[in-house]
């Protein structure tokens, strides 16, 4: 967590990541519903909270699990029938860790490919955001 932009985990870092899954997102399903869900580390609410924001600007419905486990996430990505899902969590690593796991619209993780195409997109930085009203 933290130090440099694209060498740790910083909030400009949580930005971009979540505006490429959300692209992805909207590319990829039906439904522009995402899951989110977290762990107890330290740095979990700041994290999700950005994601939440930068998904619901794009125009993406979100449920906010808020502190809940991975298979619960999982879970509630298929009963809710959600485009995808985001768990904030870095497992078992260290404390001072935390990752963004993306799932597709049947809960589970998702494929090398999938993966790349976001890692693509958040490099290219073209996103797009919902107009705000005035």
């Amino acid at each position: 967590m933290g130090g440099v932009p694209g060498e740790g985990l910083t909030p400009i870092d949580v930005v971009n990541f979540a505006a490429a899954y959300g692209m992805w997102i909207k590319k990829q399903s039906v439904t522009c519903k995402v899951v989110i869900g977290r762990d107890a580390r330290q740095s979990g609410p700041w994290i999700a909270d950005l994601v939440i924001h930068t998904l619901r600007n794009q125009g993406i419905e979100i449920i906010d699990l808020s502190l809940s486990t991975t298979p619960t996430v999982e879970i509630a990505v298929e009963n809710e029938s959600a485009g995808g899902g985001i768990i904030v969590t870095a497992s078992h690593n260290p404390q001072n860790w935390n990752a963004l796991k993306f799932l597709n619209s049947s809960g589970e993780f998702i494929s090398a490919e999938d993966g790349q195409y976001i890692l693509d997109l958040s490099e290219d930085q073209k996103f797009e955001f919902k107009p705000q009203n005035k």
